[in-house]
C-alpha cells in the first residue's frame, strides 16, 4: 500500500512537472515556426513604374503578448494543479497529451499553408500585374490584347515569369503596319463614276459577266473592297443595283459634289462626241447647278452632238428610242433631212435667261447656227423666216457682237440664189394668197430694220438684195 502511494506521488509530481513544461514547450515550436515563416518571405520583384501589390502576410504574435499568453498559461494551469486534482490526474493522461501535441503540430502546418498560399497568391497578383500591362501597351492590336489576356488567366497554373515571357514575345511578333495585309472590306462611302459607260459586274473579276453599265458621272455607294474592286450599290430607274467595278473608274466626291461634278463635265466636254459618250455626259449636266449659263449652253451642245451620233434607221432601237422619248421637249425631228436636232426654242429660252450676261453673245449664235426642221423647197417666204429666225434674230440682240459681221455675210450669201432667179423664177416662188403675203412683207421690212442698223458698209449690198426681192414679188 505504502509503495502504491508513493507511485502514486510519482505519477501525480510527474504529471505537474509536464504541464509546466508543456506550454513553455508549444509557445517555443509556435515562435519557431513564426520565425521559419519570417524568414522564407520572398522578396518582392521590383516592378517597373506600377504600384506594388499588396501581398498576404501572417502576422507574428507580438513577444510581449506571448510572454504574458505563457505566464497566463502557467499560472492557469497551478491554479488547476491545486485546486482540482481529479482533473489534473485524468489531463496527465498520455493518449490526451499526445493529442494536444498533434494539435499544436497541425496548427503550426496549417500557419506554414496559409504563408505559402500567400506567397503564391502574391505571386499570382505580380504576374497578372505584369500581363495586365502588355494589353494596355499594345491596345491597338485587338488579336494581341486577347491572347495576353489568355495568359494571364493561365497564369495561375503557369509560371509567372514564363506567362509574362510569352505575352511580350507575342507582341514583338505582330507584323508592322506595312507587311500587314489590306483589309478585304472597306469603310463605305460615296464616289463618282469618272468613266463612260462602266460595266457592272458580278463578281470582282474582269471575266465576270456585267449585268448592266454605269453612266458617267452617277455617285455610288462603296460597300466593300477586294483588292482594286469596289462592290458598290447605286439606284437606277426607281430599282438598286448591286455589283463589282474596277477602283480605278471611280473617284472621291469630296465635301463638294456639285464642284466634284463640274469638273468631271468639264473634263470630259468636246465639241464632237459618240452617242454613248455624249448621251451620258448630258445626264450629268443636267444634275449639275450652274449660274454662269456657260454649262447650260455646252449641254445644248452636247445634245446636238449626241442626236448626230444616232445612225440613220436606228431611232427606234435601244439605246436611241429611249433617249429620245426621254428628251422629246428639247429634241424635233427634221424629215426631209432624215435626222433630229435640237429644237431652236431651247437655245432662244436660255439666251433670254442669260441675256444680260457675257455668255449670251455666244448662246445666241449658236442658236443661229442650229439648222430649223423641214425644208422650204423653193418658197421664199420659208427662206426668209429661216434667215430672220437665226442670223437676223442673232443681229438684233447682239448688233455689236463678236458675230455680227459673219452673220451679215451669212444672210447675204443666203439671198444670193434667191436673186439670181428674180427674172426667171424658175427656182423661187412667192407668195399666192393674201396671208402668205402679209407674212412675206413683214418678214422684209424687220430685216431692213435689222441689218439697218448694223455699222458695216456691207450692209448696203444686203439692202439692195432686200429691195430686189420685195420688188420682184409685190
Amino acid at each position: 500500500m505504502i509503495e502504491t502511494s508513493r507511485s502514486r506521488s510519482r505519477v501525480g509530481l510527474i504529471f505537474v512537472l509536464a504541464m509546466l513544461v508543456f506550454p513553455v514547450f508549444v509557445t517555443t515550436v509556435v515562435e519557431s515556426a513564426g520565425a521559419g515563416a519570417q524568414k522564407r518571405k520572398p522578396t518582392p520583384t521590383p516592378q517597373k513604374k506600377a504600384t506594388p501589390t499588396k501581398k498576404a502576410k501572417a502576422t507574428p504574435t507580438p513577444a510581449k503578448n506571448r510572454r504574458a499568453a505563457t505566464k497566463n498559461s502557467k499560472t492557469s494551469t497551478k491554479s488547476n494543479a491545486k485546486t482540482d486534482p481529479k482533473k489534473s490526474s485524468s489531463k496527465a493522461d498520455p493518449k490526451k497529451s499526445n493529442t494536444k501535441d498533434a494539435r499544436s503540430k497541425t496548427a503550426s502546418k496549417n500557419t506554414n499553408t496559409r504563408d505559402k498560399n500567400s506567397r503564391t497568391a502574391s505571386k499570382a497578383a505580380t504576374s497578372k500585374d505584369r500581363n495586365a500591362k502588355t494589353p494596355a501597351k499594345n491596345s491597338r492590336n485587338d488579336k494581341t490584347t486577347a491572347n495576353s489576356r489568355t495568359k494571364s488567366r493561365n497564369s495561375k497554373t503557369a509560371d509567372p515569369k514564363t506567362a509574362a515571357k510569352s505575352s511580350r514575345t507575342a507582341v514583338e511578333k505582330k507584323p508592322p503596319a506595312a507587311s500587314r495585309k489590306e483589309s478585304v472590306s472597306a469603310p463605305s462611302g460615296e464616289r463618282v463614276i469618272s468613266s463612260f459607260s462602266v460595266p457592272l459586274r458580278g463578281d470582282a473579276r474582269a471575266t465576270s459577266s456585267a449585268t448592266s453599265k454605269i453612266r458617267y458621272g452617277t455617285v455610288v455607294n462603296v460597300i466593300d473592297r477586294s483588292g482594286s474592286w469596289y462592290k458598290v450599290s447605286y439606284s437606277e430607274g426607281g430599282r438598286t443595283k448591286t455589283g463589282w467595278i474596277p477602283a480605278s473608274n471611280a473617284s472621291e466626291v469630296g465635301s463638294d459634289r456639285q464642284r466634284t461634278l463640274r469638273q468631271l463635265a468639264d473634263k470630259a466636254y468636246k465639241p464632237e462626241m459618240d452617242f454613248g459618250s455624249a448621251s451620258e455626259l448630258y445626264e450629268l449636266m443636267g444634275n449639275v447647278d450652274d449660274t454662269s449659263g456657260e454649262l447650260e449652253l455646252k449641254r445644248l451642245l452636247v445634245l446636238r452632238s449626241a442626236l448626230k451620233g444616232i445612225p440613220p434607221g436606228q431611232a427606234n432601237s435601244e439605246p436611241y428610242v429611249g433617249f429620245l422619248k426621254a428628251h422629246s421637249d428639247s429634241v424635233i425631228y427634221n424629215e426631209p433631212a432624215g435626222v433630229f436636232v435640237v429644237a431652236s426654242n431651247q437655245f432662244w429660252s436660255l439666251h433670254n435667261k442669260y441675256q444680260t450676261s457675257v455668255v449670251s453673245d455666244s448662246i445666241a449664235w449658236e442658236a443661229a447656227q442650229n439648222p430649223l426642221p423641214g425644208e422650204c423647197e423653193g418658197y421664199v417666204n420659208c427662206y426668209l423666216f429661216d434667215m430672220r429666225m437665226r442670223f437676223g434674230e442673232y443681229l438684233n440682240y447682239h448688233p455689236n457682237g463678236q458675230h455680227s459681221a459673219q452673220a451679215l455675210t451669212d444672210i447675204t450669201n443666203y439671198l444670193n440664189p434667191i436673186v439670181a432667179d428674180l427674172e426667171r423664177k424658175q427656182v423661187y416662188n412667192g407668195p399666192t394668197d393674201v396671208t402668205d403675203r402679209a407674212e412675206f412683207n413683214n418678214l422684209i421690212a424687220e430685216l431692213r430694220t435689222i441689218v439697218s442698223r448694223l455699222a458695216y458698209v456691207e450692209k448696203e449690198r444686203t439692202l439692195q438684195q432686200l429691195r430686189q426681192i420685195a420688188e420682184a414679188y409685190r
